[in-house]
């Protein structure tokens, strides 16, 4: 029962899956280049996975290691910055590339991580349920294993209706097989809180579900800088989306200088976003004098 239960799930979980992609390409077909920036999103996928990888398999032992995270180093910043209110333009190309880069993929990684906390309105449960999810069902299959056999031969009486027919009892799938090394952190779970008498395989999969879910919400994704904790943002995600949109449109690097400016401004107004974008958070933002999209 526990392997079909488990089996179901992920065979639900692929099928949203490739309606998902199928959608996506269908969407692809049917948009102009000029319409979409599918680059963009393409990026948000990745970084999607990659945070998701870092925590189930680049993590402590006991899933309490913080997420990685990156910020614009402020003097470069502010060296471009006072260079471009003094000349009026930018000097500094590759350094502003990647400042952009930064900007951009902690906006994609803000908009992640407040997607799977749930604290927007599409969510994204299927992505924890695919990662964490696979995990858990690895870990189980190895701590767990499904060895329980069924003769078939024999009938099984249906109590629930004695004017059936009896009939034969049903086969038990095969176990899959343990392929990978059970994790202490799965082991400390097992030898903790499985009581065999009690628990079936479906209730401790749901069980180490929760738990790895909690270390991923608790721990990972927490900021050890800022105000707030966890890097979900309800106030300055959905301006900075925007702007990182624009900036990907913008051809030349003065334009870039701005829409970074706007996207500063943004997270200045809050010093626990901003503490996500910029060495110094907000009181390095401070520092600066001036502004490049007021001499637009």
């Amino acid at each position: 029962m526990g392997t079909v239960f488990i089996k179901n799930i992920y065979l639900v979980k692929n099928i949203y899956r490739l309606i998902r992609e199928e959608y996506r390409n269908l969407l692809k077909e049917n948009y102009n280049d000029d319409d979409v920036d599918w680059s963009y999103y393409e990026r948000e996928d990745e970084l999607k996975m990659e945070i998701m990888q870092d925590f189930l398999y680049k993590n402590n032992s006991d899933f309490t290691k913080h997420i990685p995270w990156t910020v614009v180093p402020f003097p470069r910043l502010k060296k471009i910055w006072e260079d471009y209110m003094y000349n009026g333009f930018v000097r500094d190309t590759r350094g502003l590339e990647m400042i952009e880069e930064i900007m951009l993929d902690n906006t994609r990684k803000v908009n992640i991580l407040t997607a799977l906390a749930g604290h927007t309105q599409w969510g994204d449960q299927e992505t924890l349920d695919e990662n964490i999810g696979y995990w858990v069902k690895e870990q189980v299959n190895c701590l767990l294993p499904n060895t329980k056999k069924v003769d078939t031969s024999q009938l099984e009486i249906p109590f629930d209706n004695p004017r059936k027919k009896y009939i034969k009892k049903q086969p038990v799938p095969d176990p899959e097989p343990c392929e990978v090394q059970i994790h202490p952190f799965a082991q400390k779970i097992y030898n903790e809180e499985y009581d065999e008498d009690t628990m079936s395989r479906e209730k401790f999969y749901e069980l180490l579900y929760e738990k790895m879910t909690e270390r991923f919400f608790d721990y990972y994704m927490w900021d050890t800088e800022g105000v707030k904790g966890g890097f979900i943002s309800d106030y300055g995600l959905e301006p900075l989306v925007t702007l990182a949109g624009q900036l990907r449109k913008a051809t030349t690097p003065e334009e870039k200088l701005v829409l970074i400016d706007q996207m500063l401004n943004v997270v200045h107004q809050r010093s626990d976003i901003a503490n996500w974008f910029v060495e110094g958070g907000s009181r390095a933002l401070a520092q600066l004098s001036g502004s490049p999209s007021e001499t637009q």
